[in-house]
């Protein structure tokens, strides 16, 4: 019978049994640096996919339309296609480093086709819709596109393009284009005019779970503000000049309202900075 302090001491001597296989650690290290991919990945989504909705409910948006939507896009020449070009191969600037003091939050424009059949921006020069999106990416603008008899189907094939499905509205003008524009891709905000709660009711009903907004006369009822602003992801109303009718601005500022399109933005702008 060995000795039991000379069984111990070859016992001590023994090599300890890992609680993990060499396998079983790699597979740990793999399924870790998944999680920590994916995860990355998640948050890379986040910061980027709900652009729009993430402005929305950190303040009200000022859409710029008309001229003032226009004025900063190039005009459709061969030089500024160099020039894009150029940008294109630049790394990206980041929110922080971008200037952005002059330039809007959110501009209108329509989509129309230019004589090539090609989409492009109304009132531009038809500068084509790829490159004023490639733009708004740059400067990292939202943008509202009214469609205007344009199949919803290609407006959004150049969003996907440009990476702005998510920082993009379209803008429907009946329920025909609003359905269009629904199918077209379940992830773009949709925008619907309304004029009554049935309308409100109506465009509801017709958006499920896809993430929409309501387009809301300036004049509308106080009630019918509060019903947009309970259903719908955005509010979204047209403002006149606001120098022209500065109790009218004052009250439609006081509605429950996300998105306010101006033709004249820089005195919208002056006039909530003096509220």
């Amino acid at each position: 019978m060995p000795d039991p302090d000379i069984q111990d001491s070859i016992d001590d001597q023994k090599p300890k049994a890992s609680f993990l296989t060499r396998s079983c650690r790699r597979n740990v290290l793999i399924g870790l640096s998944v999680i920590a991919i994916a995860g990355g990945g998640l948050l890379w989504r986040d910061s980027h996919a709900d652009a729009l909705l993430t402005r929305i409910h950190h303040g009200l948006v000022i859409c710029a339309s008309g001229k003032a939507a226009t004025t900063t896009l190039p005009s459709p020449t061969a030089e500024t296609s160099r020039t894009d070009k150029l940008l294109a191969e630049l790394p990206l600037p980041t929110p922080e480093i971008l200037d952005t003091s002059s330039l809007p939050t959110m501009v209108a424009l329509d989509v129309v086709r230019n004589d090539d059949g090609k989409l492009a921006i109304a009132g531009n020069n038809a500068l084509p819709l790829h490159d004023a999106l490639k733009l708004s990416y740059k400067r990292h603008e939202l943008v509202m596109l009214s469609l205007r008899g344009i199949p919803a189907t290609e407006v959004v094939k150049e969003l996907r393009a440009t990476g702005m499905r998510k920082r993009a509205v379209l803008m429907a003008h009946d329920l025909m284009s609003a359905h269009d524009a629904l199918e077209a891709d379940r992830a773009v905000v949709v925008a619907m005019p309304v004029q009554s709660a049935s309308d409100a009711h109506k465009a509801k009903l017709l958006a499920g779970r896809h993430p929409y907004a309501l387009y809301l006369p300036a004049n509308a009822s106080s009630s019918l503000f509060a019903a947009a602003h309970r259903d719908a992801d955005a509010v979204i109303v047209y403002s006149p000049d606001p120098s022209a009718n500065l109790l009218a601005t004052q009250k439609l500022l006081d509605e429950p309202v996300d998105i306010v399109v101006t033709e004249h933005p820089d005195r919208l702008a002056s006039m909530m900075d003096g509220i």
